[in-house]
């Protein structure tokens, strides 16, 4: 649970103006430095650059200073989450996320909800800071596992592949496809593909599949051999005996027991 206690967004100081509370402020605050800043951390003067993030808990020493000119967008808030484990952020730690002024824009929302006091603008600040810590944490994580440029967009195409696969996953994603699809031969394409997801794409295509059948068989206006191919199966066998090792029934043994 998320409690914003005060945001602003796109704030402009004096120039080389100075924050300084020894103790914290009494809550978390997380910072976006549009302008360079000299941040004592732990002991440590850091100089960072612009498009930098630092996180601070409570109770730990906020003190930072711009260089010249002093440009953030900032939100104090409590939570009940231990945000190093539960998003793997850091505390008093400069962070350089590559996807900045995404991260910004959330606090441009934040501001806007907090101070607008719409109905339900307190559940709203709460899914947006969510997503906040969400999208920060993912950027955070990508780049620290794919620090190479070519490997992280390698794997931004394979995502995007992925997502056309199994979105449409009634239609036939054959290895030659996918293959071609993606430029790369069959074995380059397996081995990256394990290497980004931890699965196959046959795993995963065949889990989508499942899930979508599951739902269309609710629908009892389909036909079992209806749904089937709807989900991309033309083979009413494979299609049973995957269905019964994934839910321990037949397709229609689980449209009659959703029936009773």
């Amino acid at each position: 649970m998320f409690q914003i206690n005060y945001c602003e967004f796109n704030r402009s100081n004096a120039d080389q103006d100075r924050i300084y509370r020894p103790g914290g402020s009494g809550d978390y605050l997380l910072l976006l430095f549009k302008t360079p800043m000299k941040c004592h951390l732990k002991g440590k003067l850091e100089i960072s650059r612009e498009n930098a993030c630092l996180l601070y808990a409570p109770g730990e020493a906020q003190d930072y200073q711009a260089v010249q000119k002093f440009r953030n967008s900032y939100v104090h808030f409590s939570t009940d989450l231990f945000l190093e484990k539960q998003y793997q952020l850091p505390t008093s730690r400069l962070l350089y996320p590559e996807k900045f002024q995404e991260l910004d824009e959330f606090l441009r929302l934040l501001q806007k909800e907090y101070l607008s006091r719409q109905p339900y603008y307190e559940d709203r600040c709460r899914i947006l800071t969510e997503e906040l810590f969400l999208f920060l944490s993912r950027n955070l994580i990508s780049e620290t596992k794919d620090t190479d440029r070519e490997t992280s967009e390698l794997k931004e195409e394979f995502q995007r592949l992925r997502l056309r696969m199994l979105s449409s996953c009634e239609e036939d994603w054959s290895v030659e496809r996918l293959c071609w699809e993606s430029s790369l031969s069959k074995s380059q394409f397996f081995a990256w593909y394990k290497k980004f997801f931890d699965s196959s794409p046959k795993a995963e295509l065949l889990d989508a599949r499942m899930e979508k059948a599951r739902t269309l068989l609710t629908n009892e206006a389909l036909q079992v051999q209806q749904a089937a191919r709807q989900c991309g199966f033309t083979n009413m066998q494979h299609f049973s005996r995957y269905f019964k090792a994934r839910y321990h029934c037949s397709p229609r043994e689980y449209r009659e027991q959703l029936r009773k």
